[in-house]
């Protein structure tokens, strides 16, 4: 159906006039009277009679217009998702994440994406690493947002790098390692260590405590003597507080962490996840902003 035809068929109901109609939908009046018998012509019927009174509408063309003004809302409506679509801020994005970034990011990304298009669905797992690669591989998951180190040997994927995050060692307050200037490997491994993921050979004298929950671990390290790596953003409220303590240890100075956007290679984003990779590199960016005040202030 040509809806440019249904709307100068509109436009003469609502105007009873076709020089009017014509003037409104920016043509000439012998191609908007031509574009109206042309469908008239087609099905058989006659929408409006013309007298010296004017212009009015016959019980066919009450019905026609009644049907037209429900496609042209339907077309604008089309043509408006489609808009948002591209621009992002419509459709349906599924993302992964990882223990950390999911707690460092996602509440003010949650944010920033429902600001940017209140019409979005957005789809999110916090798993583990090789939980959300399975996902992508399964198609469940459009792009996952992960550290470059778990990913980068991974065959079939492609990554687009958008920051990285500082990592500190941290002890609780009063942890005997905080007494020395300079800490050893050897010293460090005199203490049990936290982590969020079981490495491989991961085994000491002292103990290991696997947890994918940061906000346990930060609890954990406060009561405990483990040591800890993790980055500043998410303990910067511990480290002011003095609860936290970063320890120099010989061999990790100026540790980072890359993070990327993850996806199946050669596969076509759609436009949600683009804006969403947009939204992520700002989000970085504010957090390295954070990290860099949180290191300052705690004299590092």
């Amino acid at each position: 159906m040509d809806i440019t035809r249904l709307r100068h068929i509109v436009a003469v109901s609502d105007t009873l006039s076709f020089s009017r109609a014509a003037e409104q939908q920016n043509i000439t009046q012998p191609a908007l009277s031509r574009s109206i018998a042309a469908f008239e012509a087609r099905h058989g019927l006659r929408l409006f009679d013309r007298s010296r009174g004017g212009v009015t509408l016959t019980p066919s063309g009450s019905f026609v217009v009644e049907q037209a003004r429900a496609m042209i809302r339907a077309s604008d409506e089309f043509s408006r998702n489609v808009k948002l679509y591209t621009e992002g801020a419509a459709g349906r994005v599924a993302f992964g994440l990882g223990p950390l970034l999911g707690s460092l990011l996602l509440p003010d990304l949650a944010r920033r994406l429902l600001a940017h298009g209140p019409e979005l669905e957005i789809i999110t797992a916090v798993k583990s690493p090789d939980q959300l690669l399975a996902d992508l591989f399964d198609n469940k998951l459009e792009m996952i947002i992960g550290n470059v180190w778990q990913v980068s040997e991974v065959h079939g994927v492609a990554l687009e790098e958008i920051g990285s995050l500082d990592l500190v060692h941290v002890v609780r307050r009063d942890h005997p390692l905080t007494q020395l200037e300079k800490v050893t490997p050897e010293a460090l491994a005199a203490y049990p260590v936290a982590r969020p993921v079981r490495l491989t050979g991961d085994q000491t004298d002292a103990g290991t405590f696997v947890c994918d929950n940061f906000h346990v671990l930060r609890e954990m390290v406060e009561a405990t003597d483990c040591s800890w790596i993790t980055t500043p953003s998410f303990v910067h409220a511990e480290l002011a507080s003095g609860s936290l303590q970063m320890i120099d240890v010989e061999g990790f100075s100026n540790l980072k962490s890359g993070i990327c956007v993850i996806t199946l290679a050669g596969r076509t984003r759609s436009p949600v996840s683009r804006m969403v990779s947009d939204l992520v590199r700002m989000a970085m960016d504010d957090l390295g902003a954070e990290e860099t005040a949180s290191l300052d202030r705690t004299g590092t």
